[in-house]
């Protein structure tokens, strides 16, 4: 088979080292077949498009190489080697390329490279073939996520049991995270400054690893109740500006941080799969990414007819991303005091799992939270939370933690195109009923 290392190549315009390249493939001086590129994103276009390549061949100071582009080059097979000619201080190898070249590298120099780390494709190969294996991630902290749908007291639960869950650490790191796409923690705790906050972290991740001091200036401290605040997005759409491996990199800095993290989430979790739509998954990706990554996830709801309606169904959205009913925890916010009462609400949740998610039975009985007349002046003058809200939280959460395996906290990797057959589709005429 006539093998050679197909090499996509990006440079700004002009570039001495993209001539020489393009000369020596031309002359057949190395087994190189090099696809010039006028941007990243033809880049990603080719990436995405399920032809194999070998390497990708990338100048330092080109317009969007940054960990996104580099990781997808590796979960495709495509080896990238960065051209550094100096001028850009970053720590190539902790973003993900697998060598780098200084600008006036010889023939010799890349023929070595892409020895080292690509592999040479044979005439008629698919991109499978070279597709790179996944790895697991390391074990990391617990996380424990509340979600539910809007008005139903899903930030106030979460900064409940952020707090009671905190006494249980026994002085462990503890974070509460906000990662709704509708924050609302700045306001709970009067943060005057809303920055660093999530936008600020993911966006040191994007070009550079920060270090435990770097990463700390975006977490803002609540000694008197005990944990560590992320502040969220500013804007609902802000969540343009959190790219996936951005967000995967600063998701495993926050759980080598901290020992448990608590995830305030919006309960919208449609990705691809379910609407046909990228931009609604990469909407949701932060509630995606927090669940599918959680020991437990908490789903809040009320009583009554349309807050049973909206903790049913956000559990039914949980239960198709995967995520088994032994790791959600309903919880009735506002919740009646009578046991009758408590018992019914119980019962409808129940019969109305049954019949949709296959393991309905292991799903935990609800926690309900009684109305506290004092709770809004606390959070007002910034006290701690009534220990009536958080304790059952706490002590709830604690348990359930203590009888599940953790979780490898390492994002799931995004799926890759699969090449269809032809003809495994099937035919079709005008002529056909």
């Amino acid at each position: 088979m006539n093998e050679r290392f197909v090499v996509l190549g990006v440079a700004p315009v002009r570039r001495e080292w993209f001539r020489r390249v393009g000369r020596w493939a031309n002359e057949a001086a190395l087994p190189v077949e090099f696809v010039k590129c006028i941007s990243v994103s033809e880049v990603i276009s080719r990436l995405e498009s399920g032809r194999p390549f070998s390497a990708l061949l990338a100048d330092a100071s080109s317009t969007g190489l940054d960990r996104d582009l580099l990781d997808l080059a590796n979960a495709v097979g495509c080896a990238p080697i960065v051209v550094d000619h100096g001028l850009v201080d970053r720590d190539w190898a902790e973003l993900g390329a697998r060598a780098v070249l200084p600008e006036r590298f010889e023939s010799g120099d890349l023929l070595a490279a892409l020895e080292d780390n690509a592999y040479p494709i044979g005439r008629g190969e698919t991109a499978e073939q070279h597709t790179a294996a996944p790895t697991d991630g390391p074990a990391l902290g617990r996380v424990v996520t509340v979600t539910g749908a809007g008005g139903l007291g899903t930030s106030t639960v979460a900064m409940a049991l952020a707090q009671g869950l905190a006494k249980h650490a026994e002085r462990q790191p503890l974070l509460l995270a906000d990662m709704a796409l509708r924050s609302s923690q700045a306001m709970f705790h009067d943060a005057r400054d809303v920055v660093p906050g999530l936008t600020e972290l993911v966006e040191s991740h994007r070009l550079g690893v920060p270090n435990a001091a770097e990463a700390a200036r975006s977490i803002h401290s609540f000694p008197e109740r005990g944990y560590d605040l992320l502040l969220g997005l500013r804007s609902e759409r802000d969540w343009i500006s959190i790219p996936a491996r951005a967000l995967s990199a600063s998701w495993t800095t926050l759980m080598t941080q901290y020992q448990t993290t608590i995830c305030d989430i919006t309960g919208e979790f449609d990705g691809a799969a379910e609407t046909g739509s990228n931009d609604i998954e990469d909407r949701n990706r932060l509630a995606r990414m927090a669940a599918m990554q959680s020991d437990l996830v908490l789903v809040v709801g009320t009583q009554g007819a349309w807050g049973v309606h909206h903790l049913v169904r956000t559990i039914l959205n949980l239960s198709s991303l995967g995520i088994p009913g032994s790791r959600i925890l309903p919880v009735v916010n506002f919740g009646p005091r009578q046991p009758r009462a408590r018992a019914g609400i119980s019962s409808a949740i129940a019969d109305l799992l049954s019949s949709r998610i296959a393991d309905a039975n292991d799903v935990p009985s609800p926690i309900f939270l009684p109305t506290r007349r004092h709770l809004e002046s606390a959070l007002r003058d910034g006290d701690p939370i009534p220990g009536a809200l958080a304790n059952p939280l706490a002590n709830a959460a604690a348990a359930l933690l203590g009888h599940t395996e953790p979780l490898l906290a390492a994002p799931n990797p995004e799926p890759v195109p699969v090449a269809v057959t032809p003809g495994s589709l099937g035919t079709w005429s005008e002529d056909d009923d």
